[in-house]
């Protein structure tokens, strides 16, 4: 009797969790609001390198705004490609060569 009474409850429990709607985050929430990507893109000879795109379209995905960052010389139509960018809201650029040198050092040994 109770192993019917068991099997019986945790039928009832199965189709409860079953009929449950997975929980939304709406997205004027308190979350969205606060929500924003920024994202600092890499440009090589005034183009934007494709895997920094990969940082826009991730930033769509998680919502909010996305601000675009770009630095180095010639950057003026990075700077614009990134600003045709799907979900890019601002654009930030800093037309300066010292920015070019930035990046991992080369090692000069070998082990």
């Amino acid at each position: 009797m109770f192993a019917a009474a068991r099997q019986s409850a945790l039928r009832t429990a199965r189709t409860q969790l079953r009929q449950s709607q997975p929980t939304v985050v709406p997205q004027y929430s308190a979350f969205a609001r606060f929500a924003s990507t920024f994202a600092i893109l890499e440009q090589k000879e005034g183009k934007i390198v494709s895997q920094s795109l990969a940082a826009i379209t991730a930033g769509t995905k998680l919502g909010g705004s996305i601000t675009a960052f770009v630095a180095g010389s010639g950057v003026k139509s990075a700077a614009d490609e990134a600003a045709k960018s799907k979900g890019v809201e601002k654009v930030i650029y800093v037309e300066n060569g010292a920015y070019d040198r930035v990046g991992c050092p080369k090692r000069h040994w070998v082990s």
